[in-house]
């Protein structure tokens, strides 16, 4: 029988250990150092990537992939220990995919992901006047978040997927979690043991709202009309056991199929109620989606005409409406947009706002667009606003908020715009994603 290609670089378990020594954090948040390893009767020096290891940690590893970045690996022994690691707060790390840093500390971490930043924009040739401050979210935070669980022979598990691996783990003891995502966990796994066929696999997307949690559940094509029954009485109650839901849906035939909803499910951006589509994206926690809309609200100023390109429920346009004379809100999601502008028109400042679907990495919005803008507001996805940006480079609009999650992606966005005339005043980095590799930002441009 012919033996099949290992696929992704996949090493042999009884691949030979490697002894490395840890020379910096890469971007992805893994200890990167150097070694000489052998492979297919050729050695070569390599990249070695740890996760949960610290400069100037030797260790011993256990090599899982070799691709043309490096190989990626497991800690078998941590040989020499780096003074500034510490105790993880979470039960869960390493094995939970959900953290990087649980084993170093808050002030070293935030320094990494400043000089992440200003290393991404230095390459780019870009050099901010002003370097804010990291501004760090409290812990036990983090209002959503996306479950796995699956129904096992005699139970269930749900959590989190692991690191380098299938495994579902439960993230016991996390630090990072609003105690109400664990509780909505802990009360959906139970259910799905207790209802749904061995093997059934779902995906739980929570988002905490004002008057409780949107829970969105994905995974199956269809639901048979006794599960979604039985969903809606154990949605009802939640309630006795002190966890509040306001809205369950589930995923049914491609399109959200709702279940339950005792009271309108809304969050209030400013004096604008909206009622956000389920599973929609939400800033990771209150205090950054607080930050990064008073961070917007002084960059923009007093501009009376406002674009928000890539606008998705409103979040940092909606508080500024009641100051506005118009407001031009472009997003690619259809749900997103319908709740924008529900939200201005149940406020009765609808008259205000042009909102329409529009994919603005494709079809980004002309310089004759915005040519009666005071300012614009950009909050791209990771891949960030390279042909916005390009279209923004030859407008007038004087004033530009931009938002990232991706310091790489902005930094070649920055440069677009650095080249075209304006000038990048100054970046506040914010840590939403306590713990993780990931970091997101808000800068001011002028012109």
């Amino acid at each position: 029988m012919r033996r099949q290609k290992r696929k992704d670089g996949r090493l042999p378990r009884n691949a030979a250990p490697i002894e490395v020594t840890i020379d910096h954090i890469g971007g992805r948040g893994d200890g990167v150092g150097r070694a000489s390893y052998t492979h297919n009767y050729r050695t070569d020096e390599h990249n070695v990537f740890v996760p949960a290891t610290l400069p100037g940690e030797r260790v011993l590893v256990q090599p899982l992939s070799l691709t043309g970045q490096g190989i990626k690996t497991r800690i078998i022994e941590l040989i020499t220990e780096s003074p500034d690691r510490h105790a993880p707060g979470c039960n869960a790390f390493p094995a939970c995919g959900g953290c990087n840093f649980q084993h170093w500390s808050d002030g070293q971490i935030a320094n990494w992901k400043q000089d992440l930043i200003t290393s991404f924009l230095s390459r780019a040739g870009v050099e901010p006047k002003t370097m804010r401050p990291m501004l760090v979210s409290p812990l036990h935070s983090r209002r959503r978040a996306v479950f796995h669980l699956k129904r096992l022979a005699q139970s269930a598990v749900g959590g989190f997927q692991e690191r380098q691996g299938v495994q579902i783990i439960y993230p016991a003891g996390c630090t990072v979690l609003h105690p109400d995502l664990l509780g909505i966990l802990d009360a959906l796994t139970a259910f799905v043991g207790a209802h749904l066929p061995v093997g059934t696999t779902l995906d739980a997307h929570v988002n905490l709202l004002d008057r409780g949690a949107c829970l969105y559940l994905t995974g199956l094509d269809s639901w048979p009309a006794a599960t979604m029954a039985a969903l809606a009485d154990w949605a009802g109650s939640m309630a006795a056991d002190g966890v509040r839901l306001a809205r369950l849906a589930v995923r049914d035939y491609g399109i959200p199929m709702m279940l339950y909803a005792p009271t309108p499910p809304t969050l209030k951006f400013g004096t604008v109620g909206v009622v956000p589509p389920p599973g929609a994206f939400l800033q990771p926690t209150k205090d950054g989606e607080t930050a990064l809309q008073q961070a917007v609200a002084e960059i923009v100023g007093d501009a009376r005409i406002l674009a928000d390109l890539f606008a998705g429920c409103g979040t940092l346009s909606l508080p500024l409406l009641p100051d506005l004379t118009r407001l031009i809100a472009a997003e690619q999601d259809t749900e997103a947009v319908g709740a924008l502008k529900a939200g201005a028109d149940a406020a009765g400042l609808g008259g205000r706002v042009t909102a329409f679907v529009r994919d603005l990495g494709t079809a980004p919005l002309l310089a004759d667009e915005l040519k009666k803008c005071d300012a614009v507001i950009l909050d791209p996805p990771r891949a960030g606003a390279a042909a916005q940006c390009a279209a923004l480079a030859t407008s007038a609009v004087p004033i530009i908020a931009m938002v990232s999650c991706n310091p790489a992606s902005f930094a070649r966005d920055a440069a677009t715009l650095c080249e075209a005339g304006y000038t990048l005043e100054w970046v506040q980095p914010s840590d939403q994603f306590r713990f993780t590799k990931h970091v997101e930002l808000v800068a001011k441009f002028t012109r």
